[in-house]
């Protein structure tokens, strides 16, 4: 693992700072530095361990932030059409169950790199299970896979735009004479 001191974790905060500025950038007066500290403190708040972390943990801050401007957007304009507010509150929904899932990736990737000590094993003979730490990352690299297949499908499927109005039958179609 990389030291978290080290010059390319810096930049690596540094750059991931530089993308989320525009989510905090008002409620710092305009400051960017200030805005920098706070998306700063946000990522350092996990600790991240290494730049694989640091890169998770940028998604999950990048999406909490997104998923809260989704909503303050959807509340901002009370002219705005409804399919608009729903759209901008599902785009909310959207990112921040992907925060969660890159949540949960971060979890099995530190569990898989910190094993914790099992109990002595039972005295009935089992099967051997499969090394724990295999199915840990084989479980982080589906959920990641699974994560990046959602943003694609996300962003190829917009939205549909609003049905069509529905049109009655006639009434001699419907009941079978015709």
């Amino acid at each position: 693992m990389a030291n978290p001191d080290s010059s390319s974790m810096n930049l690596a905060i540094e750059a991931a700072c530089d993308n989320l500025i525009g989510f905090v950038i008002v409620a710092s007066s305009g400051n960017p530095d200030k805005a920098r500290a706070v998306i700063a403190d946000m990522i350092l708040a996990y600790n991240p361990a290494d730049t694989i972390e640091l890169n998770l943990i940028s998604q999950i801050v990048g999406f909490g932030l997104a998923s809260m401007d989704s909503l303050r957007r959807s509340i901002a304009d009370p002219d705005m059409p409804d399919a608009r507010v729903l759209r901008y509150r599902t785009s909310a929904a959207s990112l921040s169950r992907s925060a969660e899932q890159c949540r949960a990736a971060l979890n099995v990737l530190r569990a898989a790199a910190n094993p914790v000590e099992r109990p002595a094993a039972p005295t009935k003979p089992q099967t051997a299970p499969a090394d724990v730490t295999d199915v840990q990352e084989e479980k982080a690299r589906t959920l990641l896979n699974r994560l990046d297949q959602l943003h694609k499908e996300w962003d190829l499927n917009p939205l549909p735009g609003p049905a069509a109005p529905a049109v009655p039958m006639p009434l001699h179609i419907q009941s079978g004479y015709g």
